[in-house]
């Protein structure tokens, strides 16, 4: 982890900043419970002057300036300030109960907001793959992708070869 975050480091101090987004977004997906890394993300699209954007990445961490107050606010309104929208948008797909309290609370009032004008909340669950675990496709399955194949190669093959043939049968009755 460390070497992606010094990788991101180099890609701000490089210019790269669109880079280092993406390393972020990837990291948030991997580690959806680090909050510091919604607060990194956010802080690079606020110099970057996307101001909406980073309040997107703000809005789960305590605020601790005026220009994330500033952000997340305008994030809400750009969001008409609804939760439903808000959630769909943030796709947090971390554990509730290892946010801190500033953030569950704020999850609460958007799920809240949410039920309330459209009667569901947005979860998203958590993409686990266990390493190593992978499973073979089913051997029915396998088979008819082999004939699958091999049918379409015999079909490119003989499509060219009747061709020719219909070509011949269309030029012999011209005679």
């Amino acid at each position: 982890m460390k070497n992606l975050f010094y990788k991101i480091e180099q890609d701000i101090k490089e210019g790269r900043k669109k880079k280092a987004c993406d390393r972020l977004r990837n990291m948030i997906n991997q580690f959806p419970n680090d909050i510091s890394l919604r607060r990194k993300l956010g802080q690079i699209y606020f110099e970057a002057g996307f101001i909406d954007e980073a309040g997107k990445f703000w809005i789960l961490s305590t605020p601790e300036n005026i220009e994330m107050e500033k952000a997340v606010e305008i994030y809400r309104k750009s969001l008409r300030n609804s939760g439903n929208a808000i959630l769909m948008d943030i796709v947090f797909r971390g554990s509730k109960e290892m946010l801190d309290e500033y953030a569950k609370r704020v999850m609460i009032e958007l799920e809240r907001d949410s039920f309330e004008r459209t009667k569901y909340i947005p979860d998203f669950k958590p993409k686990f793959k266990d390493k190593g675990n992978y499973s073979e496709p089913e051997a029915k399955n396998k088979f008819l992708n082999a004939i699958g194949f091999y049918m379409l190669g015999i079909i490119i093959i003989l499509l060219p070869i009747l061709g020719v043939f219909k070509l011949f049968e269309l030029i012999t009755s011209f005679f």
